[in-house]
C-alpha cells in the first residue's frame, strides 16, 4: 500500500466513523472508538468495527461482567463507563452474534458522504432488526447459556461459569474448572492471584461453607 493509499484509507476511516456515530445515535447505540453499544432487555449488545470492511455483533447477559469483576477483585469496574464491557482488558468476551460486511476497501474513494450515511443507516436497520430477533429467542438472559462450539461457536469459558455461578450452580463451575485445567482450556485472565479459575475457586469456596468436603478438596488439589 503506497503513502498516498494510506493516507486516503486514514481519512476515509475518520469520514465513516463520524456518521457511525451519527447514524448509531438515532438508533439509540453509543459509541467509543471502535465499538458501538447498547443494552436492551438487561443484555449488553456490542458491536466491533476494527477494520473497513467488516464489523460484528455480539451480546452477553449484563451481570455477567458485574460478578466477573466481583470475584477477580475488581468491582470498582462495575462503576466505570458502560462501554468498558465491550472494550475493557477484563471484560468477559461476548457472545458472537453476527458478521457484517460494511465497506469494500477498493473502493474507497467511490463513496459519497451521503453513501456512507445511507450505507451505516441500513446496517443499523439490520442490527435492530439482529437485535430484536435474538430477545425474541432468549427473553431471558438468566437462562442464556450456550454450549462452546454449537449454535454460537466459540464461548468464553470464564463466561460458561459466570452463568453457572450466577445460577446457583457451583458445584458444577468447579467441576468444569477441573475439565478445563485437565484440558489446558485457557481462562484467558491472570491477576496477582493467580489465573480466572483460582479466583473463581476460591470465591466459591468463600462464599459456600455448604460445599462437600470432596469439592474441597478437589479445590485445594488443583490451588493448594
Amino acid at each position: 500500500m503506497t503513502r498516498e493509499e494510506i493516507k486516503a484509507r486514514d481519512i476515509f476511516e475518520k469520514t465513516e466513523n463520524s456518521y457511525r456515530k451519527q447514524v448509531s445515535k438515532k438508533y439509540g447505540w453509543k459509541q467509543r472508538g471502535y465499538i458501538n453499544w447498547k443494552i436492551v432487555s438487561d443484555y449488553f449488545f456490542c458491536l466491533y468495527h476494527l477494520t473497513l470492511e467488516d464489523a460484528y455483533l455480539k451480546v452477553k447477559p449484563l451481570f455477567v461482567d458485574d460478578l466477573w469483576w466481583d470475584i477477580f477483585e475488581m468491582s470498582e469496574n462495575i462503576q466505570a463507563p458502560k462501554s468498558l464491557r465491550g472494550d475493557g482488558a477484563f471484560a468477559i468476551d461476548g457472545i458472537s452474534l453476527k458478521d457484517y460486511i460494511v465497506f469494500d476497501a477498493n473502493k474507497i474513494s467511490e463513496y459519497s458522504e451521503e453513501e456512507i450515511s445511507n450505507h451505516w443507516d441500513d446496517m443499523f436497520k439490520q442490527i435492530e432488526k439482529d437485535t430484536f430477533d435474538f430477545i425474541e429467542e432468549n427473553p431471558n438472559p438468566d437462562l442464556f447459556s450456550p454450549s462452546n462450539g454449537q449454535k454460537y461457536g466459540k464461548v468464553s469459558p470464564v463466561y460458561t461459569l459466570m452463568m453457572d455461578i450466577h445460577s446457583g450452580n457451583i458445584e458444577e463451575a468447579l467441576t468444569k474448572i477441573e475439565y478445563f485445567k485437565s484440558n489446558d482450556i485457557n481462562s484467558g485472565f491472570s491477576g496477582p492471584k493467580g489465573d480466572a479459575y483460582k479466583y473463581i475457586a476460591l470465591w466459591c469456596k468463600k462464599k459456600n461453607s455448604n460445599l462437600s468436603q470432596s469439592f474441597l478438596k478437589r479445590i485445594r488439589k488443583w490451588f493448594p
